[in-house]
């Protein structure tokens, strides 16, 4: 199955693969988010991690909440304006405290490169979403063997050591929510946007029922990393694109929209 979807992620001569730098094509976040809300008329946004606040300044939203335990810009100045809510915590403590009765349209989920957080960030979401909540999820796509390393600057250290400083890409291990999410969560559906910008997983409950087959060979797919965690590197994620869904921005979101709106 992995032959069918290779080619799609073309590799270099290092064995990485290939997506534009995330220097290049910026605002790639935005535009994703912001065609789904229009399209589904999405009014409520979530955004985890928030950072400099280049994706949450241009999500066309009318309610935005950005969280972030360390805003790289001057949060306050635009909080509580124009609909905008911003909570200088952890993904963690603001679930803690979320009120159980706010759901959200529309999920951006960039926060730590970890597999854990990341995961416990969507289960957490997932209790304040609804039928139709669309999810984002960045970092899904590793780049090269560098960019799995959990601490970035191990990465980049890494990285710089054969090819020389210039590439800050990275992306952790946050890869391994894929088999989580396709044993504990197969209800919902995946599809990885892998050309124009940083590769992005989206993630959505679909309204037409998925083929069996799929959720199965997804299982199967799954289960061994799910047992082997540790062992699911970055070799494994080579092998096993196919459990990723890759596909080009427009059919993934054509993908997205087709399940949803067709209700």
């Amino acid at each position: 199955m992995t032959k069918d979807c290779t080619p799609s992620l073309q590799l270099n001569n290092s064995n990485s693969v290939v997506g534009q730098k995330d220097s290049d094509l910026q605002g790639y976040s935005a535009r994703r988010l912001n065609f789904l809300a229009n399209a589904v008329n999405a009014t409520r946004y979530l955004e985890i991690g928030v950072e400099t606040g280049s994706t949450f300044k241009d999500v066309s939203c009318s309610s935005k909440t950005g969280v972030d335990p360390c805003f790289l810009f001057d949060w306050e100045t635009c909080n509580g304006t124009n609909g905008v809510k911003l909570l200088n915590t952890t993904s963690d403590l603001f679930f803690h405290d979320l009120d159980p009765g706010t759901v959200f349209d529309l999920i951006f989920i960039d926060g730590l490169h970890t597999f854990e957080q990341t995961y416990r960030d969507i289960i957490h979401a997932v209790s304040h979403s609804h039928a139709r909540t669309i999810f984002l999820i960045d970092d899904t796509v590793p780049c090269d063997v560098f960019s799995t390393c959990r601490n970035q600057d191990q990465c980049l250290n890494l990285r710089a050591s054969l090819y020389g400083p210039g590439d800050p890409r990275w992306h952790g291990d946050t890869y391994k929510i894929l088999p989580l999410l396709s044993v504990f969560n197969p209800e919902y559906e995946v599809a990885t946007i892998i050309d124009n910008g940083n590769p992005q997983t989206l993630l959505w409950r679909p309204q037409v029922e998925s083929a069996s087959a799929d959720q199965q060979f997804r299982a199967m797919q799954a289960m061994w990393a799910i047992q082997n965690l540790a062992a699911a590197d970055y070799l494994w994620f080579l092998d096993n694109l196919a459990l990723y869904n890759p596909l080009s921005e427009q059919e993934a979101l054509e993908k997205v929209l087709n399940t949803l709106i067709q209700c």
